[in-house]
């Protein structure tokens, strides 16, 4: 197969970047049937993410203009150039209803970095799927970056070392490995590596976890970092680049999503979450699946690790309001309160984002959320408590009867009760 330059792919427009992957003989999946409902999953999720931005970006807007004394029609006239400030808004172009360019257009920066951005993962995911396939013939990555002014310093310490496919590296290194990275990965043959002017290495006893900034409250999230013999360097992907797009990208588009949420403003995140998750069942068994494998690889070394894993309804928040004081409807999931539950729920970790979607029934108790979930096998509940960022699965257990003396603020109590 002949190489593919991913810094030439990413140049192009998308019509002539799909043409190009596909002339280099590259399909994400052995099933179209599964390549068109992946596409579409990942259009759907994109296109939630972007809206959550664009009208995040809108609401702050409105609310530091009011905040600062002006007026709904000021803040009307200076609607456009805001939109442009934040990077959202060209200049004489929009987008009618099929896509044609006319007058203005939601443009520049922002949707370029995020189109290129999904463009590239969703080729790395394609990439690595098919050198899966082909490991006995090829067993050996190189990766690559592209080696010119605009290449990143870790990036360019990474160009041309070699590992075995199977090498724990790549389960963190795997490009793309920060916003516009161009590196991609190509895989070589024995002759080629009795060739290669590096030759193979392994990062055995070189993986280290260190606490990487990650959010905009100051979070603190365990990554792995490989650290480099030659220079002692430690070298981690950016923030948020730290899993494998071919292990999980859907539902990495999924805890972006969330991850964005926990700074939105509630109403906004909340809904965006229930409209894109709710549509969207490939994207719910994805982040399932994740979620899923990440607590199985959950170790007393895992501490400060998390994931998000949904988000209350827009009903739920509603009820929530008395005070004025919205939380953010983000639910997260800390390596620590798995492990301490690992057992009680191990009927429901697997299928946990669907159980927080869709809950048989919202209980108030006190401070606390309790989500009912349906019988089957058994009905549990999931105790959420209220933080800085949202909700926190703060335990699971099996329903009791006492359970019944909470508030119901949604769903159908009276349906989880009989038979129990």
């Amino acid at each position: 197969m002949a190489d593919v330059s991913a810094g030439f792919a990413m140049t192009l427009p998308p019509e002539r970047a799909i043409s190009y992957f596909e002339s280099k003989g590259l399909t994400p999946s052995l099933s179209w049937q599964d390549m068109k409902d992946e596409a579409h999953a990942v259009k759907f999720t994109v296109a939630g993410i972007t809206k959550l931005d664009v009208l995040n970006d809108i609401h702050q807007g409105l609310t530091d203009v009011l905040r600062n004394g002006s007026t709904l029609r000021q803040f009307q006239d200076d609607l456009e150039p805001l939109l442009q400030r934040k990077g959202w808004l060209g200049r004489g172009l929009k987008a009618d209803e099929n896509g044609e360019l006319e007058g203005k257009k939601l443009m520049p920066y922002r949707l370029d970095t995020i189109f290129r951005t999904n463009v590239q993962s969703a080729y790395a995911a394609g990439r690595w799927q098919q050198q899966m396939r082909n490991v006995a013939d090829r067993p050996y990555f190189e990766y690559n970056a592209v080696m010119d002014n605009r290449t990143r310093p870790t990036h360019a310490a990474l160009n041309g070392r070699v590992f075995r496919w199977d090498d724990p590296i790549w389960q963190s290194i795997y490009p793309p490995n920060g916003y516009r990275c161009r590196c991609w990965v190509r895989a070589l043959n024995a002759a080629q590596l009795d060739s290669h002017p590096l030759g193979l290495e392994t990062s055995a006893g070189r993986l280290i976890t260190v606490q990487q900034p990650y959010g905009l409250q100051g979070e603190m999230r365990p990554v792995t970092a490989y650290r480099d013999p030659k220079t002692g360097q430690l070298l981690t992907p950016d923030a948020g680049f730290h899993l494998n797009p071919g292990q999980g990208y859907l539902a990495g588009l999924g805890q972006s999503l969330l991850e964005k949420g926990t700074t939105a403003a509630p109403r906004l995140a909340a809904q965006a979450v229930r409209e894109t998750l709710g549509n969207n069942n490939r994207l719910v068994s994805e982040m399932n699946r994740s979620l899923d494998n990440w607590t199985r690889g959950l170790t007393a070394a895992s501490k400060g690790d998390f994931r998000r894993a949904g988000a209350i309804s827009p009903h739920v928040l509603a009820m929530l309001s008395a005070d004025g004081n919205l939380p953010s409807p983000v639910i997260t999931l800390s390596a620590e309160v798995f492990l301490a539950h690992r057992d009680a729920g191990k009927a429901l970790w697997p299928r946990l984002v669907s159980l927080l979607l869709r809950p048989q029934a919202v209980l108030l108790r006190g401070e606390e959320l309790h989500l009912v979930t349906p019988d089957n096998p058994r009905r549990e509940v999931v105790v959420l408590r209220r933080g800085s960022d949202g909700f926190s699965i703060a335990g699971v257990r099996a329903w009791a009867d006492t359970d019944a003396a909470g508030e119901v603020i949604d769903g159908a109590l009276a349906e989880v009760a009989d038979g129990a």
